[in-house]
Parts: C-alpha cells; structure tokens; sequence
C-alpha cells in the first residue's frame, strides 16, 4: 500500500482537468491561473506539495464505493478550494501587491463550488457543515499571531485547514455513512496537527525571520522561558540541536499516531500518511541524537561549531 503513488495516474488526470477548467478563464486570468495551479502540481519540479488536498477522495473512494469520476471531481474541487486559501493566506501574509490574486481566486472559489454543489440540495447538513468548516478557518487565523495555539489550544491548528473536511463529510453523507462524520473530524484534526507540525519544522528559520507563529518555535520559547517573538536563532538551534527539544517535539506526533490507531474510518492510505509524517520527525529526532553521541568527546566541539552558529 502506497499512500502516494498508488494514484499517481489518477491525479495526472486531475490536475488536466484542473487545467482545462482554467483555461477557459478570461486571458489574463487564464495565464496567472495556469501559473499559479503549477506551483502546486504535484509532478512537477520544486512545486509546493499538499498531498492530503489531492489525495484524500482518493483515500476514502474504495473504502466508501466512490466512483473514479466522482473522486476525481472532489479532487479537483479540492484543488480549486486549496488554491483559493492559499491565497487568502498570501493576502494576510503580503503587502498590497497580493491584491492582484483577488480576482483569480474568485474564480477558483466558484469552481471550487461547482464541484461540490450538484451533491448536495440545499437544506442538506453539508452546507450546515461547511458553514461551520469556514468559520472554524477564519476563527483560526484571525487569532493565530496571539493565541500560541500549540500551547494553548491545538485544536486551532488543525482549523487552519478546516475546508478540507469537506471532502471526508461529502463522502460519508453521499453514501449513507453520515454517523462517521464526527470521527472523520476527529481524525482529520490529528492529522493536520502533525502535518503542521512537521511544516513548520521544515520552516523555523524563515518563520522566525518573518516573526510568523510556528509550533516549533512556540515549544522551544516555553522550554526556555523566551516569548517566540524574542528568540534568537541560536536559541532555537540550543533547544534542537544540544537541548533534545526535536525529540521532544516528534514524541507528540507519535502521541498523535496513538490516537488514530483503533479508528473506524475506512481509510488505511490517510493512516499510513499520518504515520509517514510521525515517523520522518522521529527520523530526523533519531539522527540529531545519534550524530551527538558519536561526537561526544573530542568532535563535540566540532558538532557544537556546525550547528550552534547562527
């Protein structure tokens, strides 16, 4: 079982789909749209990857009876919504240059919307959901730069990306399975901690630059008693690198795998993913201890020299 490349012919297919729909936007959108998508496709070179966007109809499609066209749909879907928020996070992170994306993400969140909406009637709970779903988002990163939600809420983290429960309670509700839903969240929930956790690993350095809030950084200012907006590089590599603060950090994705262990949600591939991005933290935990130990001694100096500068 291969999380990710078990569909490597299926999302070829998507992201045509995704570049035909575009296509037919107004010229000067076309291009900035096609553009833009391409940042994101998953086959190409030095692309951002957001795999559970892509992935996650795929994930649950045998498990729940899906059809391929119908999987591929909210897949597409989903990349039309990620794409959106995506730029919804570059307009609140950027200056006023960001605004020439509004009218391209417009577009995207109707196609978005195109995708989901033959599914579902009005009066159905799914709109009742994705209100919620929107709403949980905003919450999230309306109070994300004061709230040091990796300390003090956790939960919030993972409504960053609340829209993407959007594709698991479409599935259930479209077949028969809308008991599952809170479980579904639930797990969803873990997983985009851990997936947030690992990302922001990946970007400590730029986000301490950019004084953005990061869950590495969060921990690493309240083990050493520093506010996350006043830590210095070099206090951050101590914490990693000489202090065993990645060991720490990896011990609670695999707190998270714990969890996901006895769900009932058909979904092994999304487990599987879940326990990929556990198991790389504790990897990369492993080999900070590992290189520290043989160094002791006389290379420790040498060790200390390599990774302590700031």
């Amino acid at each position: 079982m291969d999380w990710l490349h078990d569909y490597d012919k299926e999302l070829r297919l998507v992201f045509q789909d995704c570049s035909s729909v575009i296509s037919e936007f107004p010229d000067s959108l076309r291009i900035q749209g096609l553009s833009y998508l391409e940042q994101f496709n998953v086959f190409s070179t030095g692309s951002h990857k957001n795999y559970i966007s892509y992935l996650l109809p795929f994930w649950l499609r045998d498990g729940y009876g899906l059809t391929e066209a119908e999987a591929r749909g909210l897949s597409a879907g989903n990349i039309f919504c990620m794409l959106y928020f995506f730029i919804q996070d570059d307009l609140m992170d950027s200056d006023n240059s960001a605004s020439r994306m509004l009218p391209l993400a417009n577009l995207l969140y109707v196609e978005f919307l195109n995708k989901y909406r033959p599914l579902f009637p009005p009066e159905s709970l799914f709109w009742l959901c994705f209100n919620r779903y929107i709403l949980e988002w905003a919450e999230s990163v309306a109070g994300e730069a004061h709230g040091d939600y990796f300390r003090n809420d956790r939960l919030k983290i993972s409504h960053k990306a609340s829209p993407l429960k959007l594709t698991s309670t479409a599935i259930l509700l479209h077949t028969g399975n809308a008991s599952l839903i809170p479980e579904a969240e639930d797990i969803l929930h873990t997983v985009l901690l851990t997936l947030q956790m690992l990302d922001d690993y990946e970007d400590w350095e730029q986000d301490l630059a950019e004084g953005s809030y990061n869950c590495l950084l969060s921990l690493a200012g309240h083990h050493t008693g520093i506010d996350q907006v006043a830590l210095t590089k070099a206090q951050v590599k101590d914490y990693i690198f000489t202090k065993g603060g990645l060991a720490a950090y990896a011990g609670t994705a695999l707190d998270n795998h714990k969890k996901l262990e006895n769900c009932r949600l058909n979904a092994p591939h999304l487990i599987a993913f879940h326990q990929f991005m556990a198991e790389n933290l504790q990897q990369m935990a492993a080999a900070i201890e590992a290189e520290k130990q043989l160094l002791q001694g006389g290379g420790l100096g040498y060790w200390l020299s390599k990774h302590m500068n700031p």
